[in-house]
């Protein structure tokens, strides 16, 4: 991987928390993003995913290292500027939605920034267009389905042109179809728009056939980093995030 093609570098991140609900570390955190790259982080509940996607956008600051976004040093002073290259995806699009129809709802960011009328409607509709939305536009989300409002609430998130796409775990309550068109729309978000992806994942399945590099954190540490496959084969990890057999054991029980 040349220099050239890192778009995130994180490097001996630690970060520390402690009160009286809870005590909590991030401990000697590197890795890097490459442009393009589906990269996915997984750990048990606890184990600092989202805590890392707080830091790297500014929300909480690190006790010590640094964070690189597209070669800019990540800090309060660069915060905004960083920000408008990611859009940050929860899990719950109840969490982004909130306006009476698609169209408002999504165009309130590009509004936010003080776009023309004009980019704002090329922006919204090829934000719609993209998550095949479009039909929806004058619809209220309340009245979507669940698939539908993860759908649009990604289509919030592009009508702000990120670089980057932060997805926190981004095919949790959705059926097989609703995935599989999800899986397409963001392949194509990639191969057309270089757009890099992290996503947050507890899922064997999305870590073994979607993602390019994975990330594996335990207790604030990172426990493996590297290629997927060998990630799920690795002893250390399958004790960390289980095997197929121990999950359909649980099932059949």
């Amino acid at each position: 991987m040349s220099e050239s093609d890192i778009i995130i570098e994180v490097k001996d991140l630690n970060y520390k928390i402690k009160n009286k609900s809870r005590a909590f570390e991030i401990q000697d955190i590197s890795f890097n993003v490459k442009k393009g790259q589906k990269f996915a982080i997984s750990g048990p509940n606890g184990s600092g995913k989202t805590t890392i996607f707080r830091l790297m956008v500014n929300l909480i600051k690190p006790k010590s290292g640094s964070i690189k976004i597209s070669n800019i040093e990540v800090n309060r002073k660069t915060a905004w500027q960083v920000r408008k290259k990611i859009g940050f995806l929860f899990q719950n699009p109840d969490d982004q939605l909130f306006a009476p129809t698609l169209w408002e709802d999504v165009a309130f960011g590009p509004r936010n920034i003080k776009l023309s009328k004009e980019e704002v409607e090329e922006r919204v509709e090829w934000a719609l267009n993209s998550v095949n939305m479009l039909e929806f536009r004058d619809a209220s989300p309340n009245n979507l389905s669940w698939g539908q409002m993860k759908r649009a609430a990604l289509a919030g998130v592009l009508a702000m042109k990120p670089e980057i796409l932060f997805l926190d775990e981004p095919f949790a309550n959705l059926d097989i179809p609703t995935i599989k068109e999800l899986i397409l729309i963001l392949n194509r978000l990639i191969s057309e728009n270089e757009i890099t992806i992290l996503f947050t994942t507890h899922n064997h399945f999305f870590i073994e056939n979607w993602a390019d590099y994975v990330l594996i954190l335990d207790n604030g540490k990172v426990s493996f980093k590297g290629d997927p496959i060998d990630a799920l084969n690795d002893p250390q990890v399958q004790q960390i995030i289980g095997t197929w057999d121990e999950i359909m054991k649980l099932i059949s029980h």
